[in-house]
């Protein structure tokens, strides 16, 4: 299993931050490399994944929400305009400009 999204990917930084921590001659040369600045580093990446977490939560919410008002059955966009098209043409004929105008404004319901 590949473990590749963001989430996934600094849970696995802090799984590797806690092994290197028990390899005591674990001592880099770099200073970007030092397990007292990857500490930091870990923790604002969770920060930042914990973030976006919620905001993609968030924005899931919404989108449930608007589909519910596009198209929900007799009360969504969808159908509303549905039925003003059947009424246009009920009252003017389906070969009357009116109904020709309002027939080519397109709505569609997300498969």
């Amino acid at each position: 299993m590949s473990r590749q999204s963001f989430t996934q990917q600094t849970d696995n930084f802090g799984i590797l931050l806690q092994l290197l921590t028990t390899i005591t001659n674990y001592s880099p040369n770099e200073d970007e490399l030092k397990l007292i600045n990857l500490t930091p580093y870990q923790s604002s990446l969770m920060d930042a994944t914990k973030a976006v977490d919620q905001t993609e939560a968030e924005i899931n919410s919404k989108l449930i929400e608007r589909n519910q008002l596009l198209y929900a059955v007799r009360t969504g966009l969808y159908s509303i305009a549905q039925n003003v098209k059947k009424y246009v043409k009920s009252v003017y004929g389906a070969t009357s400009p009116e109904y020709s105008n309002v027939s080519k404004i397109k709505f569609t319901i997300p498969k």
